[in-house]
């Protein structure tokens, strides 16, 4: 497994983020994408499935509002 090919996951993960798309929608959970359907080793599917799943939870953590922002507008009106 190369840094590359983690990378493309981990970008893969963004750009379904970025496309609306819920975790749950992880390419590699259909059935025919694990490990005894592919031949793959697990810890190349495991690898491939944490960086999807850490670059969409990046880019959802982006697009969660900031509150902080409203708190202080609103501490610093009172």
């Amino acid at each position: 497994m190369t840094i590359e090919t983690l990378l493309d996951w981990q970008e893969r993960g963004i750009n379904a983020r970025i496309l609306g798309l819920p975790s749950s929608q992880h390419p590699l959970l259909k059935a025919d994408r694990w490990p005894d359907a592919t031949g793959e080793p697990a810890e190349f599917w495991q690898m491939k499935f944490d960086a999807w799943m850490f670059g969409w939870s990046i880019e959802d953590s982006m697009r969660q509002p900031d509150t902080r922002v409203n708190e202080l507008l609103i501490c610093s009106a009172g």
